[in-house]
């Protein structure tokens, strides 16, 4: 029903209006239609610029119909929704005086954030800080967190999952469980060990390291930092130093002592230090440089010891362990196998048995030399002389003595036998015998009388000056 209003007239009294019946029945069918409104029965009072409620504790609504909105100057409040009107406002909501915006349990006061009933505030969704996030107290994230700007943290942090992409940067100390990390110093707590274990098949990979201010690992290479300082590798207990393929000093070991606490013999499989081209060994008295030992010592003997009933081999040849008696030789079993000949053998002191061959060519008619000996050490030889000429077919042998008294030598044949006839000459069959003295040596000489070379091997026995 729309509103009926009454007609009182152009001019008061002028009969044109209303009459007061009528005017009344159009003021109660008004109050009519306002009282069967829910205005008409609200509980609401209306006073200057207030609106409140007449009934004690009643909620005051304010309820659009349908998709109408609650629209206010600058704010319109649609269903739960609270915006601002004009484009770019900012929505403000501010308390008077200390008073705070209360949310539910969520409390705002200036620039402070707090729960009302001291439990904790979630926030379930992303949150961006674009600027300095500052933490003050215990903070924990289960969650993955980005910080576009700087994050700093004053008290205890706990991290289920740290994944830092960039450069971090830790100002004074910081604490990580047992850890402790200032600028570029890594501390454990108290008596703990500082371990880096790398995980399955990876390794812990440092590329300049130092230990203790002592001792300095760079690529393969250890060494002592300080200054006359030695380097000492010490195996627990029962453990050793296992070294491979050592070299010490490119290949001399100098004041090692090998053993408990004083000087002990080594044992060692494989002993090698090698230069460029020679491998050598050297010790106090020997040298050792590929296939010979040599005496360093001047005038010094070398020599070759075997353990208790041990024998000394050399080249496969086993010599005796104990000494036979005097003038007593060696001799061989064929197996390489040396043993005193216990059946006394022709030995004297000054005279000496020895052979020769010779070949004198019958292209030359100058006397050649068959042998020779020195005139200083020996005085006479006797001579036992074999003389072949396979070409004619004549075999002999001769006795000849000779001596000599330092500047002229002196020849004896005698005792011929063999095939031949002889040529003519005074020679035996076709070679002529004779001595002389040059350079210090007696030589016997021989002459072919023919154009056949001459086979000559002898047995000679010198007599010592």
């Amino acid at each position: 029903m729309t509103q009926e209003v009454i007609n009182i007239g152009v001019q008061a009294d002028d009969g044109t209006g209303d009459t007061i019946r009528g005017a009344g029945i159009k003021i109660n069918n008004n109050f009519t239609e306002l009282y069967a409104t829910t205005f008409g029965q609200s509980q609401i009072g209306l006073l200057g610029n207030n609106i409140s409620t007449t009934q004690s504790n009643a909620d005051l609504v304010l309820t659009p119909a349908g998709t109408g909105a609650i629209v206010f100057p600058g704010v319109t409040i649609d269903d739960n929704n609270i915006r601002a009107n004009r484009s770019n406002d900012d929505l403000v909501i501010s308390p008077n005086g200390t008073g705070s915006v209360v949310i539910e349990s969520l409390s705002f006061s200036g620039t402070s954030i707090r729960s009302e009933d001291s439990s904790n505030i979630n926030i379930n969704e992303n949150l961006t800080v674009d600027g300095t996030a500052s933490v003050s107290g215990t903070a924990t994230v289960s969650g993955a967190t980005t910080s576009q700007s700087t994050m700093d943290v004053t008290g205890n942090t706990s991290l289920s999952s740290l994944t830092v992409s960039g450069a971090s940067s830790f100002v004074g100390t910081t604490t990580i469980d047992n850890l402790t990390f200032n600028d570029n110093i890594i501390t454990t707590s108290s008596n703990a060990d500082l371990r880096l274990t790398p995980g399955g098949t990876g390794v812990v990979n440092v590329s300049n390291l130092t230990i203790d201010s002592n001792i300095n690992l760079t690529d393969n290479v250890i060494r002592v930092t300080n200054s006359d300082s030695d380097l000492v590798l010490s195996a627990n207990g029962s453990g050793v130093v296992r070294i491979d393929k050592i070299d010490l000093n490119q290949g001399t070991v100098d004041n090692t002592v090998i053993g408990g606490n004083g000087p002990a013999t080594g044992t060692f499989s494989s002993l090698g230090f090698h230069t460029a081209n020679t491998a050598t060994l050297s010790t106090a008295g020997i040298t050792i440089t590929d296939n010979k030992i040599t005496t360093t010592r001047s005038n010094e003997d070398l020599s070759l010891y075997a353990s208790g009933s041990g024998n000394v081999v050399i080249n496969g040849f086993r010599l005796p362990n104990t000494d036979g008696f005097g003038g007593q030789l060696l001799k061989t079993d064929g197996s390489k196998t040396l043993t005193w000949n216990n059946t006394p053998p022709f030995v004297v002191s000054n005279t000496d048995v020895q052979d020769a061959t010779a070949t004198v060519l019958g292209s030359s008619s100058a006397a050649q030399v068959i042998d020779s000996w020195s005139a200083s050490t020996y005085r006479s030889v006797k001579y036992h002389i074999q003389i072949s000429d396979a070409t004619a077919d004549r075999y002999s042998l001769v006795d000849a003595n000779v001596t000599h008294n330092g500047s002229t030598a002196y020849i004896s044949t005698f005792g011929r036998s063999g095939n031949g006839t002889g040529d003519g000459s005074t020679a035996y069959e076709s070679l002529e015998l004779s001595v002389d003295i040059s350079g210090g040596n007696v030589r016997l000489l021989g002459r072919v009388n023919n154009t056949n070379n001459q086979v000559v091997k002898l047995v000679k026995r010198v007599i010592k000056v």
